[in-house]
């Protein structure tokens, strides 16, 4: 309808996989990366996951255009299905010319396909799209496919694609024999506003806009009514450019781009939007808005480069600061008093002051040596290092739990690492590798990152002693290897934990 007015050759904002209108930026083509090497090395098991909107089935329609590998590749867009109904979907997608009554013929035709694959040299990979639909009972069938192998080789990938919920399944007790498989696995973010940006005029380009259609105040805006999602970037800009083509208006504006939200009914939590657009509903029909307001905001954005260099400069003073507040706690002789308040990354508001109070039982594991914190928040002097010999057993891994509610070492934790560093210092064939882990409760990624925080407390208290920091590798699982169930206070506790382990 609008494309001759705008002197489109095609319609740039349609909601299809149309790989001429992918736009790849740093964050894609790193999931890309991450993904291709997980088929190539046949990890077996890999996952991406990603809220509503963010392109993830585009991404993987394009990893399997950039795959430069002989590979069969089956995809089952809807897993809702009945346990023979995938079975038979499998089988039509891997072209296995036959209709299915029993698993167990389904399974040795599958078997002889996937063996003849592997004589002719070719991957086979099955990608599961919105996997957070599927049940316990399939995702366990599934799991039963991954040991299908010959000659001590996986003879299939498998590739779950779902929303952030199914995480959350991952992490249910029933499906720990999944989870623990997974090898690789990405979550996608939606776009920063620079991406947004840039992702707009990549479709413009391609539908053969001449110039800038939409202004800089006007991207502002579908930055924040969009929260950086792409498919809603889409319909904000499809709806954008009709609503000015009724206008007659080349121009799209801030002002058009908050008329679309308000007639797609999209809200926004920010506080900049919600105070200025009351001031254009409660003013008359006929008045037009401040003329100011968008030159304002196209002046902020021409100025940004000058507050991002004063932030850069900011951010570059502060971390100068923390290193040398850092050197200066890791070579001191008494262990570092880190507060909560410096080292915690987030506050568990809602559940732990709970836990603290239900915890009365010391949880031991029967393979662990134990580190209990110790939340009396007493200050007494703390006491003197134990200087018994230490001597680590080959059977058994170290483990440390921090403070309840925070980042901060314990007293005896702080005697155990000592320990630790003099036998290190006294054994230069000694090495270890800290792992850190974390409950289930938030988000997978923010777990990733906490447990490899904690992991590098340990390390950097440890080189502080004077261990050599090549023996050391530090490594953040997240909540991966729970040692206890996360479904009580007690078991999450014995999950939050770092593991201190020779080799």
């Amino acid at each position: 309808m609008y494309l001759s007015h705008y002197n489109f050759t095609e319609k740039p904002f349609q909601i299809t996989t149309d790989p001429k209108f992918i736009w790849l930026g740093e964050k894609h083509l790193e999931a890309l990366s991450t993904l291709k090497y997980g088929i190539v090395e046949n990890k077996v098991f890999l996952l991406l996951t990603g809220d509503v909107g963010t392109g993830k089935t585009i991404l993987i329609n394009c990893l399997v255009t950039k795959l430069d590998i002989k590979a069969t590749i089956a995809t089952l867009p809807d897993p809702d299905l009945e346990i023979l109904d995938f079975f038979n979907s499998l089988a039509e997608s891997f072209k296995i010319n036959k209709k299915f009554e029993s698993k167990g013929d389904f399974l040795v035709h599958l078997k002889d396909f996937l063996h003849k694959s592997h004589n002719e040299n070719k991957s086979v990979l099955l990608i599961i799209d919105e996997a957070q639909r599927l049940n316990h009972k399939l995702l366990e069938e599934i799991r039963l496919l991954s040991n299908i192998e010959l000659n001590n080789k996986k003879l299939i990938n498998i590739f779950f694609v779902g929303q952030d919920e199914f995480n959350d399944i991952l992490m249910e007790e029933r499906n720990r024999a999944v989870r623990q498989r997974i090898s690789l696995r990405y979550n996608i973010d939606p776009l920063k506003k620079n991406e947004t940006t840039e992702f707009i005029k990549h479709r413009l380009e391609v539908a053969g806009a001449k110039g800038n259609i939409f202004t800089a105040s006007a991207i502002h805006e579908i930055h924040l009514f969009s929260s950086g999602y792409p498919r809603l970037i889409n319909v904000m800009c499809d709806h954008a450019l009709l609503t000015g083509y009724t206008k007659g208006i080349k121009k799209i504006d801030a002002k058009i781009i908050r008329e679309c939200a308000e007639e797609l009914e999209i809200p926004t939590k920010d506080k900049k939007t919600e105070i200025l657009k009351p001031r254009i509903e409660n003013s008359n029909d006929d008045k037009e808005p401040p003329k100011d307001i968008n030159e304002k905001i196209d002046k902020k954005d021409e100025k940004s480069p000058q507050f991002l260099k004063m932030g850069y400069i900011t951010a570059a003073a502060l971390l100068v600061l923390i290193i040398i507040y850092l050197l200066t706690s890791l070579t001191s002789k008494s262990p570092p008093d880190w507060s909560a308040e410096e080292l915690t990354t987030r506050k568990y508001k809602d559940t732990l002051q709970e836990e603290k109070r239900s915890l009365s039982a010391k949880i031991n594991g029967p393979n662990e040596v134990e580190i209990l914190p110790d939340d009396s928040g007493d200050d007494e002097e703390k006491p003197k290092v134990n200087t018994e010999k230490f001597q680590p057993s080959e059977d058994k891994n170290i483990v440390i739990y921090f403070k309840l509610n925070s980042n901060e070492l314990t007293d005896e934790a702080f005697k155990t690492l000592h320990q630790i560093a003099e036998y290190m210092i006294h054994s230069p064939e000694a090495n270890i590798t800290i792992k850190g882990y974390t409950d289930s409760t938030g988000h997978y990624r923010y777990n990733v990152n906490v447990s490899k925080f904690r992991a590098n407390i340990i390390k950097s208290y440890l080189v502080g002693k004077g261990v050599d920091s090549s023996k050391i590798e530090s490594l953040g699982l997240g909540p991966a290897h729970p040692v206890a169930t996360n479904s009580t206070a007690e078991g999450r506790r014995a999950n939050r934990r770092v593991e201190i382990e020779f080799n």
